[in-house]
């Protein structure tokens, strides 16, 4: 019988302005389930310990990429909001 294996695959695609540096955006990860004996309970043990790992790791990962694209979307809305507030402001000039 072949090892079981999790394997999560994914491909982001960030906005063009976001300076990533290193961080790949496209990954496979496969991890092996490795049940230290026969039986049902030492391979679920060996999924959940797998699955943990897994999520650890991709979603180390992935917060990453979100914490990136989050600073440059906030960037964007500092901007937005500083601009609004320099047309209120003219408007305002404008009235009086």
């Amino acid at each position: 019988m072949a090892p079981a294996t999790i394997k999560i695959t994914y491909d982001l695609k960030p906005p063009a302005s976001i300076n990533a540096g290193d961080q790949a955006t496209a990954k496979t990860h496969i991890f092996e389930v490795k049940p230290s004996c026969d039986g049902n309970t030492a391979f679920y043990t060996a999924l959940r310990r797998s699955l943990d790992t897994a999520r650890n790791q991709v979603g180390d990962e992935l917060t990453t990429w979100r914490d990136l694209v989050g600073k440059a979307e906030l960037s964007k809305e500092l901007k937005k909001v500083a601009d609004n507030e320099e047309e209120e402001e003219e408007e305002e000039e404008e009235e009086a």
